[in-house]
């Protein structure tokens, strides 16, 4: 059976990734920064297909701009989202579990759109309460929830395919390292 080739990738890592980034040599800590970086990687492949969705004429004009942007202001909540998240599904999950990468990968992706719902609805809810929006409190609640569904519904192909395979690598990578 063909393995990944964990010991170049976990060099790597070290090297040039996020392992040299402080705590990334504990599991769990090493897991929200792949998760992390899973989620800068799928904001970045969503940008991308954005593009050259306009560019072949799969989206209308324009609309490859939108999802672009879109993408990129999304970027300053999932990433740190995604690692908190990571981190708590490695402490909970057992890691015994025979797909504890790919099943890992996909519950911190769906857990990343759920904390990110919590995050934007407290920052517009909050925003608009102080009167800081000019919205009503609700209002704002709504739309945060509007929000975080269009993410979901537009990006849902490109970030379970790229947690599931964030998490194998990172399982992969840990256990290549014990």
């Amino acid at each position: 059976m063909w393995s990944l080739p964990t010991k170049p990738l976990h060099r790597a890592c070290t090297r040039y990734g996020p392992g040299r980034l402080p705590g990334a040599d504990l599991p769990d800590i090493g897991a929200g920064y792949a998760a992390a970086s899973a989620a800068l990687g799928a904001s970045i492949l969503f940008a991308i297909g954005a593009i050259v969705g306009e560019t072949v004429g799969v989206l209308s004009s324009n609309d490859g701009v939108v999802w672009f942007a879109f993408a990129g202001l999304a970027v300053p909540v999932v990433v740190p989202t995604a690692f908190v998240v990571g981190v708590v599904v490695w402490r909970l999950l057992p890691s015994e579990h025979p797909f504890f990468g790919p099943v890992a990968g996909l519950l911190g992706t769906l857990g990343t759109y759920v904390a990110s719902l919590l995050v934007v609805a407290l920052i517009l809810t909050v925003s608009a309460a102080l009167g800081l929006s000019g919205a009503e409190p609700a209002s704002a609640a709504a739309f945060s929830f509007g929000v975080v569904y269009l993410a979901f519904a537009v990006s849902w192909w490109v970030t379970f395919p790229v947690g599931a395979v964030s998490g194998s690598v990172y399982t992969a990578a840990v256990r290549g390292s014990e």
